[in-house]
Order: C-alpha cells, then sequence, then structure tokens
C-alpha cells in the first residue's frame, strides 16, 4: 500500500497488494450492485490479483473506504492504454468532487491515454464534461470496432486536468 496523497478530509491509497484492504472498511457502496456485485471486498481483492496489475486507489476517512477507482492496463490497444474500469463514492458523499479527485490520481497513475465505457447516462455526462470524447471521434482509435460505447481522454485535455491536480490536495506524493 502506498499513501499518495490527502486532503483535508480524506487520504488517499494505491493498494498494491488484496491483503493490504483488510486493514480497512468497506464503505456502503451500492451502484455496482445493479451490475452483479454483491461483495464489494470480494470483488475489489479479485481485482488486485491481475496481472499486470491494476491501479486500484481508495479513498478513505477514518479508516472507511469511502471512493475507489479501478484502472486497468488495456494490453489488446497497439498504443499505451488504460481502461477506467470501475470508480464509485459512497452515496452520502456524491457531488463532493470526491469522483473528480479520484479521477485526477488515477490519471497521474496512467501513461498516455485513458478510455472508459460508462454504464449510465450520468457517468457519461460527467465524463464528457471532464473532457471525455467518443473513441471513434480520434482517429488513433477509429479503427477499433471493440471500442463500441468508450470514451478516450485526449492528450491535450489530460495536460489540463494534471496541472489542476495540485489545487485539490495538500499533500501529494507521485
Amino acid at each position: 500500500m502506498i499513501f499518495i496523497s490527502e486532503d483535508s478530509d480524506y487520504k488517499y491509497y494505491l493498494i498494491e497488494e488484496d491483503k493490504e484492504l483488510d486493514a480497512f472498511e468497506i464503505g456502503t457502496f451500492s451502484f455496482f450492485r445493479l451490475y452483479g456485485i454483491e461483495n464489494y471486498e470480494e470483488s475489489f481483492k479479485m481485482w488486485l490479483r491481475k496481472f499486470p496489475r491494476p491501479n486500484f486507489i481508495i479513498g478513505v476517512k477514518d479508516r472507511i473506504i469511502i471512493s475507489f477507482i479501478y484502472i486497468d492496463p488495456w494490453e489488446e490497444l497497439p498504443m499505451v492504454a488504460n481502461v477506467l474500469r470501475a470508480q464509485e463514492t459512497v452515496e452520502q458523499l456524491r457531488e463532493k468532487k470526491i469522483g473528480y479527485k479520484m479521477f485526477l490520481l488515477g490519471l497521474a497513475l496512467t501513461p498516455e491515454y485513458l478510455l472508459t465505457k460508462p454504464l449510465t447516462a450520468r457517468a457519461k455526462v460527467f465524463y464528457e464534461r471532464i473532457g471525455f470524447v467518443d473513441v471513434h471521434n480520434m482517429s488513433l482509435f477509429s479503427n477499433y470496432h471493440q471500442l463500441t460505447g468508450y470514451l478516450a481522454l485526449p492528450l491535450n485535455k489530460k495536460s489540463e486536468h494534471m496541472e489542476k491536480i495540485k489545487t485539490y490536495f495538500t499533500k501529494l506524493y507521485l
């Protein structure tokens, strides 16, 4: 586990091994239950057993995980690309920019391109608002039909977000 940042309310960790999650309680997440995840802890541990290791970042308050982001390398693409597979904040803390902060930390640990496939219209609006575009609008990805429904963050937008990162955190160890 690597302590990567904090702000006035939360601490943020990059989790490297599944057993590191035992130091925390899992918050009351609910969104992915609609997609078959019944036990978040088991799912988190399963994700962390993958190779190559994903970037799995948690936001914590009082040893309780209140937010997470899960980003995988996408080996099937010939360029350096990662895919944001899952992101969630406990319901009572949504609308407090925690999701955006988690996105910034994940982006900082992601080389080159970040893709995502939003599961809801609300998620799509969130990602488009922060600069993601349909992958088929980018010539780099236009020939990859398996990417239908995916959004990608252009590198110029990534740079814009990275310029803002220090304004959101009191300590940053990236």
